[in-house]
């Protein structure tokens, strides 16, 4: 068993002052962006803080920082406007693909993004994001790739081949604009070794809702569902921003009854469950408490879930274990076999192998690690 975070009430608890005293700044300014009480004394705003300032851009936190900084010209001040600008734009060219893409693919959908953004904030334009991510049918490559085309992107991979071979494994596509915007599209909602219940596939249209953004209805997940999204999206990164546990704050804070909602969708993938309680329970740790009219499930054991003294979570070669700690025996079997044998982007840059052949990847591929550890 791993030990069980804090969950107190009394905060972070952390042996970085600095640090803890940034998270109370957070949690306070959280809680007043979507007006609720104050949940213990106002901690005062720092002059200029270059540590805190390193902390908020890597948590994309600028906006909501910026918003009690007592330095009104300040760098962190300025970057808040301009990834706000930022966002906008790309609110607006989400539109714009939407646009396009359902007119061929009716059922293509934005998720994160603008439209997280729009659910889980109260004000849309403190959250950043750099790029936007699109799901559709797998049967609709085709068609995603004309309209994309149309749109004025272009494929981040140059080997059309590879392009087809990363979209029918699972692993998804990018796409790129001259004018620096980039995209994701998959058919899944997470890489094909990460559990997901099974019957939550992109198709399924009572999951989805028309989510206004600024100018146009776009299809977006129901927020029920960009919650248990949102926390295995946070655990996929090992907890590694505090942007991805204000988005799930957010959206127990603007949708109650959600979390039930949500349990219902984890119904049969013990690793959704954990995900799902473990995030809800940092969350109202970090940025409660009382973001939920409802109980929230009980996270039971789980990883430390407070940052660590410089502001990170796990990374890298770290994540792996991060995951199993939430899964059962048995979906840990199945993570580690699935991440070991499905085919991936080196096994299609090492050998491009035409659509109609695509099944010989799996053959290639334990021979091309068998002979790269000789």
């Amino acid at each position: 068993m791993h030990p069980r975070f804090a969950i107190d009430g009394k905060g972070p608890g952390l042996s970085n002052p600095a640090m803890d005293l940034f998270l109370r700044l957070a949690r306070q300014l959280f809680r007043a962006s979507h007006g609720l009480p104050a949940a213990e004394a106002p901690e005062p705003a720092p002059e200029r803080n270059p540590e805190w300032i390193a902390w908020a851009r890597r948590h994309r936190l600028t906006g909501l920082m910026a918003t009690a900084l007592a330095d009104p010209n300040g760098v962190l001040r300025r970057e808040a406007f301009g990834r706000a600008r930022h966002a906008a734009v790309l609110t607006r060219e989400a539109e714009r693909i939407h646009a396009l893409l359902s007119s061929r693919l009716p059922s293509v959908s934005l998720i994160k993004g603008p439209a997280l953004a729009a659910q889980a904030w109260a004000q849309p334009g403190l959250r950043s994001y750099d790029d936007l991510d699109f799901v559709c049918p797998c049967s609709g490559y085709p068609l995603l790739l004309a309209g994309m085309q149309q749109a004025g992107y272009v494929p981040e991979a140059s080997d059309p081949r590879q392009m087809e071979h990363l979209w029918h494994f699972g692993w998804g596509v990018a796409f790129r604009h001259p004018e620096g915007f980039r995209v994701e599209a998959n058919h899944r909602f997470f890489p094909p070794q990460y559990p997901w219940p099974r019957r939550l596939s992109v198709t399924r249209p009572e999951n989805f809702i028309l989510q206004r953004l600024d100018a146009a209805d776009l299809r977006a997940p129901a927020p029920a569902l960009h919650l248990l999204l949102c926390c295995e999206h946070a655990v996929w990164h090992g907890w590694n921003r505090l942007a991805w546990i204000a988005d799930v704050a957010g959206l127990l804070v603007r949708h109650p009854g959600i979390v039930p909602a949500a349990g219902e969708l984890a119904d049969g993938c013990p690793f959704a469950r954990q995900t799902l309680a473990a995030t809800c329970a940092l969350a109202d740790h970090l940025f409660g408490p009382g973001l939920s009219p409802t109980p929230l499930p009980d996270p039971g054991a789980v990883p430390a879930g407070v940052p660590a003294a410089d502001g990170s979570w796990p990374v890298g070669r770290a994540l792996p274990g991060f995951h199993g700690a939430f899964m059962t025996r048995r979906e840990r079997a199945v993570y580690h076999l699935r991440r070991a044998f499905i085919p991936g982007d080196n096994d299609f840059r090492a050998l491009s192998l035409p659509s109609a052949l695509r099944g010989l990847y799996w053959l290639s591929r334990p021979v091309r690690i068998a002979l790269a550890r000789t």
